[in-house]
């Protein structure tokens, strides 16, 4: 199966990728508007001192398959940080490796 059949509906792959390559904390994903030049942002959040959890933003205005691939990239950061994201490198290794952990679950046969 190419890439592009599996990673061409965005809510079927953030369904997809809570299920094979689940954070620490629960992630909630939106696609929205974002600043010229953004495609996209990852971040740990906490409401009223209450769970954290990981803020995946996507750029909607990119196309679909482009929106994929971002969310691909932001969810690689929520699988690095874990509970330690102060302490990881934004793209150092932790990151590579689970990007390449996201690609082979999601992508790859």
């Amino acid at each position: 199966m190419q890439a592009t059949e599996r990673t061409g509906d965005f809510r079927k792959s953030a369904r997809d990728l809570r299920v094979l390559a689940p954070p620490v904390w629960a992630v909630s994903v939106r696609r929205c508007k974002m600043p010229a030049g953004d495609h996209g942002d990852c971040s740990l959040v906490s409401k009223d001192g209450g769970q954290p959890h990981f803020r995946i933003r996507v750029a909607k205005a990119l196309p679909e398959e482009a929106q994929v691939y971002v969310l691909l990239h932001e969810w690689a950061h929520a699988l690095s940080w874990g509970s330690e994201s102060h302490r990881i490198r934004a793209h150092g290794p932790e990151w590579g490796i689970a990007m390449s952990r996201i690609w082979q679950a999601l992508v790859e046969d």
